[in-house]
């Protein structure tokens, strides 16, 4: 995609699927391309007659589209992972919360739902989301998980984000202006606006009252440290509410506008003021009643245990553990992730070696002693969307990796489950070269018992040209050059990449299918990656 980005966001949609596409295919033809649409708000209403034939393919959806989740109960049905999921052919579920991030640089971060009872009180499970509420309710632990990943995202200095999508309104949005139009004040949230200000949104949008306002820009607050001032937080919000999709007032219930990535900007450009700006509605201090770091984890164990040193390199009187520190303190706060190199979370007796953008660890319950994982440093959730110098950095790894396992007659094959995880993990499995012509059949075979569609990418096609942002995917690189892609649904055996290396045709390791049952200690985990790190070196091109 170009720097600059065309988007759509529309209001509630209620189940008005031809009318909303139909409008948007229309505005697409005269005024697009558009690289995507947005809807916030009521995806589903009570008559949804005629999304059966969007399921189908029967009718067409003519641009990508993104949508938040239920904000009533009715509503849960449709939507078969509430975590996120494809809803139909180029419709995806983002999901319950959480930060979009484009190959653009474009951040993007949305809350489904409404605010739960109680409208701040924190119900946190394992992974940092409520678990003893309905699913179209949110609460602090949500809003805090997204603050969070936001600001983890940046790789210096928290400049704010580009997009803000919530269902619901944020609490005193109407602060300070003449809001006579609004004859209806809408139930806003106060743990929305908590977080429009904790994020600092170029642009926040929502919907559920059926009202079209826009309110003139607010300027938010300069994050300040100490005696110095960073006005790089200082830029402009605008905040754009939209009606329901053809309503009968004609009240404007879609909006076209095109969007330069915050981290492409320059601070001066950025923070331009406007003559019809005001200041930011929402307190300077604002806190949650519990708002600390939140509790968020991802739902695959990695690292959590003591670190070690690392080897020094030959030659220099600079050791690893050093440059280590120095990439730590390069990728901003990621605290919470237990994949993040930033995260005091880390065991960093597993990693191999760290480059600027990416870098190479011990999986841990390997399947075979040199099972590694490819990661990004900084936050990000799939190969799908991560910038392009992420991109380059793990294209590097993997063209080390095919030259160090070729001395040991191996062959690697990378593959990637984004369902169900919160961190990019590009799984690196070595199998013997002679097997290398039959992995291509062990894959589908293994496929085709599971119930499980296995298509065959073009050669050249992209990753992230199959898989937009939010889409739940598993890819296989094989050594052959083949690409295998699957869109995982909601049952998508979470093993099933380790259960294919395992199977009697490929390594006949079945009892080591499950990385559960391949626990070690961590002073066996130490000397494992001490010795692949000291095989690798050669081919290392971080050092």
């Amino acid at each position: 995609m170009a720097d600059k980005q065309k988007i759509l966001v529309c209001g509630d949609v209620d189940g008005r699927f031809r009318t909303l596409f139909s409008r948007v295919e229309s505005i697409n033809k005269k005024n697009g391309p558009f690289d995507f649409l947005l809807c916030v708000g009521n995806f589903f209403g009570r008559n949804n007659d005629d999304w059966d034939s969007y399921k189908t393919g029967d009718i067409k959806v003519p641009v990508p589209t993104y949508v938040l989740g239920p904000n009533d109960p009715r509503h849960t049905p449709y939507y078969p992972d509430i975590d996120g999921c494809e809803l139909c052919p180029n419709v995806n579920y983002l999901g319950k919360r959480g930060l979009y991030r484009g190959s653009s640089g474009l951040k993007m971060a949305y809350v489904s739902g409404i605010d739960g009872p109680g409208g701040g009180s924190r119900h946190s499970s394992s992974s940092g989301s409520s678990n003893d509420q309905p699913e179209h309710f949110f609460s602090e632990a949500d809003v805090t998980a997204v603050r969070d990943a936001c600001t983890r995202s940046s790789s210096g200095s928290f400049r704010g984000i580009d997009i803000l999508l919530t269902s619901q309104w944020p609490h005193g949005v109407l602060t300070g202006i003449n809001s006579q139009q609004i004859t209806n004040d809408p139930r806003g949230s106060k743990l929305i606006s908590w977080l429009a200000a904790q994020v600092k949104p170029r642009y926040h949008f929502c919907a559920m009252d059926g009202i079209h306002f826009e309110r003139p820009p607010y300027r938010n607050h300069p994050v300040e440290d100490g005696d110095a001032v960073d006005f790089g937080g200082g830029h402009a919000t605008r905040f754009i509410a939209l009606a329901g999709v053809g309503n009968s007032q004609k009240k404007k219930w879609l909006y076209a506008f095109s969007v330069i990535p915050l981290e492409r900007m320059a601070a001066s450009e950025l923070c331009q003021r406007t003559t019809d700006e005001t200041p930011c509605p929402y307190p300077k201090h604002s806190l949650l009643p519990s708002a600390t770091m939140s509790s968020e984890q991802p739902t695959q164990f990695f690292f959590d245990m003591n670190p070690g040193r690392r080897k020094k390199r030959p030659g220099t009187n600079k050791g690893q553990d050093e440059g280590f520190e120095k990439k730590r303190q390069l990728v901003g706060n990621q605290e919470l992730c237990w994949f993040c190199l930033a995260s005091p979370q880390v065991e960093k007796h597993l990693v191999i070696s760290i480059g600027s953008e990416a870098y190479l660890a011990l999986a841990k319950g390997g399947l075979v002693p040199d099972h590694v994982l490819i990661l990004p440093v900084a936050h990000h959730q799939s190969a799908s969307a991560v910038p392009e110098s992420v991109r380059k950095e793990i294209k590097q790894f993997k063209l080390a990796l095919q030259k160090f396992f070729a001395k040991r007659l191996k062959v690697p094959v990378f593959f990637e489950r984004n369902f169900k995880t919160s961190h990019l993990q590009i799984q690196v499995v070595p199998a013997p070269a002679a097997k290398g012509p039959e992995l291509k059949e062990a894959f589908e075979e293994c496929a085709q018992k599971q119930g499980i569609q296995l298509d065959e990418l073009p050669v050249h096609a992209e990753l992230e040209q199959i898989a937009p942002p939010g889409t739940p995917y598993f890819h296989v690189e094989l050594p052959s050059g083949d690409k295998l892609f699957h869109r995982a649904r909601r049952n998508f055996p979470l093993q099933f990449g380790r259960e294919v290396m395992a199977s009697k045709n490929v390594l006949n390791l079945p009892g080591r299918a499950d990385w559960r049952d391949c626990s070690s200690n961590p002073e066996e985990e130490a000397a494992l990656t001490k010795d692949f790190r000291t095989a690798f070196q050669p081919f290392d091109f971080t050092l």
